[in-house]
Protein backbone atom coordinates (compact mmCIF):
# COMPACT_ATOMS: atom_id res chain seq x y z
CA UNK A 1 0.00 0.00 0.00
CA UNK A 2 2.74 2.32 0.60
CA UNK A 3 4.14 2.16 -2.82
CA UNK A 4 1.04 2.60 -4.54
CA UNK A 5 0.59 5.20 -2.58
CA UNK A 6 3.74 7.21 -3.52
CA UNK A 7 2.86 6.02 -6.91
CA UNK A 8 -0.18 7.65 -6.99
CA UNK A 9 0.15 10.64 -5.08
CA UNK A 10 3.66 11.70 -7.06
CA UNK A 11 1.60 10.99 -10.90
CA UNK A 12 -0.74 13.23 -8.86
CA UNK A 13 1.65 16.13 -8.21
CA UNK A 14 3.42 15.57 -11.74
CA UNK A 15 0.16 15.96 -13.90
CA UNK A 16 0.78 19.48 -13.38
CA UNK A 17 3.62 19.87 -15.75
CA UNK A 18 1.49 19.24 -18.67
CA UNK A 19 -1.57 21.64 -16.83
CA UNK A 20 0.90 24.37 -16.71
CA UNK A 21 3.00 23.71 -20.19
CA UNK A 22 -0.29 23.13 -22.75
CA UNK A 23 -3.32 24.12 -20.81
CA UNK A 24 -4.47 27.96 -21.45
CA UNK A 25 -3.88 30.02 -18.12
CA UNK A 26 -5.19 33.39 -19.58
CA UNK A 27 -8.26 34.20 -21.41
CA UNK A 28 -8.30 37.41 -23.40
CA UNK A 29 -10.50 39.17 -25.19
CA UNK A 30 -10.70 43.13 -26.47
CA UNK A 31 -12.60 45.17 -28.84
CA UNK A 32 -10.60 48.56 -30.75
CA UNK A 33 -12.53 50.89 -31.85
CA UNK A 34 -12.78 54.92 -32.51
CA UNK A 35 -13.33 57.05 -29.31
CA UNK A 36 -17.26 57.25 -29.24
CA UNK A 37 -17.11 60.64 -27.31
CA UNK A 38 -16.80 62.45 -30.97
CA UNK A 39 -19.48 61.96 -33.44
CA UNK A 40 -17.04 61.62 -36.58
CA UNK A 41 -14.71 59.46 -34.97
CA UNK A 42 -17.68 57.01 -33.98
CA UNK A 43 -18.88 57.13 -37.42
CA UNK A 44 -15.44 56.90 -38.67
CA UNK A 45 -15.19 53.87 -36.34
CA UNK A 46 -17.85 51.97 -38.09
CA UNK A 47 -16.40 52.48 -41.90
CA UNK A 48 -12.77 51.64 -40.97
CA UNK A 49 -11.09 48.39 -40.01
CA UNK A 50 -8.78 50.14 -36.95
CA UNK A 51 -7.17 46.52 -36.40
CA UNK A 52 -5.76 47.01 -40.01
CA UNK A 53 -5.32 51.15 -39.49
CA UNK A 54 -2.75 49.43 -36.82
CA UNK A 55 -0.79 47.31 -38.05
CA UNK A 56 0.04 49.50 -40.85
CA UNK A 57 1.44 52.03 -38.48
CA UNK A 58 2.83 50.02 -35.66
CA UNK A 59 3.45 46.72 -37.07
CA UNK A 60 1.25 44.91 -34.47
CA UNK A 61 -1.57 42.58 -35.66
CA UNK A 62 -4.04 42.77 -33.09
CA UNK A 63 -6.09 40.16 -35.24
CA UNK A 64 -3.60 37.93 -35.29
CA UNK A 65 -3.98 37.78 -30.94
CA UNK A 66 -4.96 34.80 -29.90
CA UNK A 67 -7.67 34.48 -27.18
CA UNK A 68 -6.28 31.97 -25.04
CA UNK A 69 -2.50 32.16 -23.73
CA UNK A 70 -0.75 29.51 -22.17
CA UNK A 71 1.56 30.52 -19.71
CA UNK A 72 4.48 29.66 -22.40
CA UNK A 73 2.82 31.87 -25.14
CA UNK A 74 2.46 34.92 -22.93
CA UNK A 75 6.31 34.60 -21.86
CA UNK A 76 7.23 34.35 -25.44
CA UNK A 77 4.74 37.39 -26.48
CA UNK A 78 6.39 39.63 -23.37
CA UNK A 79 10.41 38.43 -22.98
CA UNK A 80 11.30 35.57 -26.02
CA UNK A 81 13.82 37.23 -27.70
CA UNK A 82 12.37 38.60 -31.07
CA UNK A 83 9.48 40.15 -29.25
CA UNK A 84 8.64 43.45 -30.07
CA UNK A 85 7.91 44.21 -26.47
CA UNK A 86 10.86 42.04 -24.95
CA UNK A 87 13.40 44.16 -27.39
CA UNK A 88 11.76 47.68 -26.26
CA UNK A 89 10.75 47.10 -22.84
CA UNK A 90 7.21 48.24 -20.58
CA UNK A 91 8.21 51.41 -18.37
CA UNK A 92 6.61 49.54 -15.06
CA UNK A 93 7.50 52.72 -13.18
CA UNK A 94 4.77 53.72 -15.46
CA UNK A 95 1.72 51.62 -14.54
CA UNK A 96 -0.73 52.47 -11.91
CA UNK A 97 1.01 51.56 -8.36
CA UNK A 98 -2.30 49.36 -7.81
CA UNK A 99 -1.70 47.23 -10.99
CA UNK A 100 1.97 46.60 -10.11
CA UNK A 101 1.02 46.03 -6.62
CA UNK A 102 -1.96 42.97 -7.27
CA UNK A 103 -0.01 40.90 -10.05
CA UNK A 104 3.16 40.97 -7.72
CA UNK A 105 1.06 39.36 -5.10
CA UNK A 106 -0.42 37.46 -7.63
CA UNK A 107 2.80 36.13 -8.91
CA UNK A 108 4.17 35.82 -5.04
CA UNK A 109 1.21 33.65 -4.61
CA UNK A 110 1.05 31.53 -7.34
CA UNK A 111 4.86 30.82 -7.15
CA UNK A 112 4.32 29.81 -3.21
CA UNK A 113 1.42 27.47 -4.58
CA UNK A 114 4.04 25.82 -7.11
CA UNK A 115 6.07 25.54 -3.55
CA UNK A 116 3.50 23.82 -1.81
CA UNK A 117 2.90 21.28 -4.27
CA UNK A 118 6.84 20.71 -4.60
CA UNK A 119 6.63 20.01 -1.10
CA UNK A 120 3.83 17.36 -1.02
CA UNK A 121 5.47 15.65 -3.42
CA UNK A 122 8.71 15.10 -1.37
CA UNK A 123 6.55 14.33 1.90
CA UNK A 124 4.72 11.83 -0.11
CA UNK A 125 7.94 9.90 -0.74
CA UNK A 126 9.51 9.82 2.15
CA UNK A 127 6.92 10.73 5.27
CA UNK A 128 4.61 8.59 6.64
CA UNK A 129 1.42 10.52 7.99
CA UNK A 130 -0.34 11.21 5.14
CA UNK A 131 -2.19 14.07 6.81
CA UNK A 132 1.05 16.13 6.29
CA UNK A 133 1.02 15.97 2.78
CA UNK A 134 -2.83 17.00 2.82
CA UNK A 135 -2.09 20.29 4.54
CA UNK A 136 0.53 21.31 2.32
CA UNK A 137 -1.49 20.63 -0.31
CA UNK A 138 -4.81 22.50 1.55
CA UNK A 139 -1.91 25.26 1.75
CA UNK A 140 -1.08 25.55 -1.94
CA UNK A 141 -5.26 25.51 -2.55
CA UNK A 142 -5.27 28.50 -0.46
CA UNK A 143 -2.18 30.60 -2.02
CA UNK A 144 -3.64 29.67 -5.78
CA UNK A 145 -7.49 31.14 -4.28
CA UNK A 146 -5.65 34.19 -3.42
CA UNK A 147 -3.91 34.27 -6.32
CA UNK A 148 -6.93 34.54 -8.64
CA UNK A 149 -8.53 36.93 -6.09
CA UNK A 150 -5.52 39.33 -6.85
CA UNK A 151 -5.84 38.81 -10.60
CA UNK A 152 -9.08 39.08 -10.55
CA UNK A 153 -9.10 42.56 -8.97
CA UNK A 154 -7.25 43.66 -11.96
CA UNK A 155 -9.42 42.50 -13.98
CA UNK A 156 -11.91 43.88 -13.02
CA UNK A 157 -10.92 47.01 -12.83
CA UNK A 158 -10.01 46.55 -16.53
CA UNK A 159 -13.20 45.81 -17.62
CA UNK A 160 -14.76 47.88 -15.93
CA UNK A 161 -12.56 50.83 -17.84
CA UNK A 162 -11.69 51.99 -14.34
CA UNK A 163 -8.03 51.30 -15.11
CA UNK A 164 -7.66 52.48 -18.96
CA UNK A 165 -6.32 50.10 -21.16
CA UNK A 166 -5.16 53.16 -23.86
CA UNK A 167 -2.88 54.66 -20.93
CA UNK A 168 -1.40 51.01 -20.51
CA UNK A 169 -0.55 50.76 -23.86
CA UNK A 170 1.14 53.95 -23.92
CA UNK A 171 4.04 52.19 -21.20
CA UNK A 172 4.86 50.03 -24.19
CA UNK A 173 7.74 51.63 -25.68
CA UNK A 174 7.37 49.73 -28.70
CA UNK A 175 3.47 51.78 -28.90
CA UNK A 176 4.58 54.61 -27.33
CA UNK A 177 5.47 56.79 -29.86
CA UNK A 178 2.13 56.20 -31.98
CA UNK A 179 0.49 57.70 -28.79
CA UNK A 180 -1.64 60.59 -30.70
CA UNK A 181 -2.87 57.56 -32.48
CA UNK A 182 -4.08 55.64 -29.32
CA UNK A 183 -6.05 58.63 -28.09
CA UNK A 184 -8.46 58.58 -30.35
CA UNK A 185 -9.26 55.09 -30.03
CA UNK A 186 -11.53 53.00 -27.97
CA UNK A 187 -9.68 49.95 -26.38
CA UNK A 188 -12.57 48.06 -24.14
CA UNK A 189 -11.37 44.82 -22.19
CA UNK A 190 -14.06 42.00 -22.86
CA UNK A 191 -13.07 39.14 -21.00
CA UNK A 192 -9.82 38.88 -18.99
CA UNK A 193 -9.50 36.02 -16.62
CA UNK A 194 -7.76 32.66 -15.82
CA UNK A 195 -8.76 29.86 -17.89
CA UNK A 196 -8.48 25.97 -17.81
CA UNK A 197 -5.07 25.71 -16.71
CA UNK A 198 -6.50 27.39 -12.94
CA UNK A 199 -9.40 24.96 -12.98
CA UNK A 200 -7.11 21.85 -12.96
CA UNK A 201 -4.77 23.01 -10.58
CA UNK A 202 -6.94 23.83 -8.42
CA UNK A 203 -8.79 20.41 -9.06
CA UNK A 204 -5.27 18.62 -8.52
CA UNK A 205 -4.88 20.24 -4.71
CA UNK A 206 -8.05 18.91 -4.44
CA UNK A 207 -7.17 15.51 -5.52
CA UNK A 208 -4.70 15.52 -3.61
CA UNK A 209 -6.05 16.49 -0.38
CA UNK A 210 -8.53 14.05 -1.02
CA UNK A 211 -6.06 11.18 -1.94
CA UNK A 212 -3.69 11.54 1.23
CA UNK A 213 -6.87 11.70 3.41
CA UNK A 214 -8.51 8.53 2.49
CA UNK A 215 -4.79 7.05 2.05
CA UNK A 216 -4.56 8.48 6.04
CA UNK A 217 -7.75 6.73 6.88
CA UNK A 218 -7.35 3.31 4.92
CA UNK A 219 -4.00 3.16 7.65
CA UNK A 220 -5.84 4.16 10.40
CA UNK A 221 -8.15 1.25 9.71
CA UNK A 222 -5.21 -1.44 9.03
CA UNK A 223 -3.61 -0.45 12.23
Amino acid sequence: MKVVYKIVNSAVVLALVPVLLFLPFFRFIMKIGMNTDNQLLSILGNIIDIPTVIKNLTGTDLNALPEYFTIKGAYEMLFAEGSTIAETGIDLSALPAEVIRYFTAAGILFAVALLFVLIVLILGLFVKKKLIPAVFAGCGAISLFAANKCFTHIAQQLVSGKISVVSLIENIEALSSYSTYFKYLSVDIRIFELSSAYTMMMMIFIALIVLNVIFHLVDTTSN
